[in-house]
């Protein structure tokens, strides 16, 4: 099927979209083409596609040249894809819940991403996806804007502390709300994200330790520090010597001090 007759069906889905799971599905394929381009793929690459949906995105994955396995959890769009690509060699579609799978066979990942658990699931890519060198996520703009926040400032979370120090992120491009139907109410960010060439366990490390000192984000990272270790001259003496400023808080460290935090709790 060519591209303009595959995309024009996929408009014909618009009423069977499930509000509840967040299905948007995108209709223009001068964007799903850029954003699979963006993986870069080889013949080597084993790929990940989160959230299938009406095919998109597969569809682009449908040339090659890697293998992909597309995962959803709609069993009647699972069902459309097979159909769709019964006799295609790279592409393995296939039931999937993305906060159960495990990740990390897959090198590359992509996705459009449902609003309501975007946050979660590349928080488990993040941890998972061990062998993965790039993933690129559709997600909506606003969650785009929480997760580059920098330091000191509402939206800065341990998830910002992860991606900082494990990866090299950024948004490539914004996606209008009326290159999808059912329409959405806002726009759509498209994210990169790249893995450094080793991952590192001291940065998730740091993450875990930055979970543990958001929880009262409003709090001093030395009232924090303390009833966390158990130890008031201990965290004093940690943060002194990481020359972090006893009176700050959680959200006012950077990505690095709380690596540095880690290893100082570590010694």
């Amino acid at each position: 099927m060519d591209v303009s007759k595959y995309f024009s069906s996929i408009k014909e889905l618009k009423f069977l979209a499930k509000k509840e799971v967040g299905q948007n599905f995108l209709i223009a394929p001068d964007i799903a083409e850029k954003i699979v381009s963006l993986l870069e793929l080889n013949e080597s690459d084993n790929v990940l596609e989160i959230g299938c949906g009406a095919g998109s995105l597969s569809y682009f994955l449908s040339f090659g040249p890697a293998k992909a396995t597309l995962i959803d959890i709609d069993e009647s769009l699972l069902c459309k894809l097979q159909t769709d690509f019964k006799e295609n060699d790279y592409l393995n579609v296939q039931y999937g819940n993305a906060m159960k799978f495990d990740y990390s066979p897959y090198n590359k990942i992509v996705g459009n991403l449902p609003y309501y658990i975007t946050s979660s699931i590349i928080e488990k890519t993040l941890i998972g996806a061990k062998n993965a060198s790039k993933m690129v996520f559709m997600i909506q703009k606003e969650a785009a804007d929480r997760i580059m926040a920098p330091t000191n400032t509402k939206d800065y979370s341990p998830l910002n502390v992860y991606l900082s120090l494990a990866t090299k992120s950024k948004r490539v491009f914004n996606v209008s709300r009326h290159c999808f139907v059912p329409e959405p109410h806002v726009d759509s960010s498209v994210i990169l994200i790249e893995f450094n060439k080793k991952h590192d366990e001291n940065s998730f490390k740091a993450f875990k330790l930055s979970q543990s000192l958001f929880l009262k984000r409003r709090k001093t990272i030395y009232n924090n520090l303390k009833n966390l270790l158990h130890d008031e001259l201990k965290a004093k003496e940690i943060l002194e010597r990481a020359s972090i400023d006893l009176n700050k808080r959680p959200e006012e460290i950077t990505p690095e001090q709380y690596l540095i935090l880690t290893k100082l709790i570590k010694c």
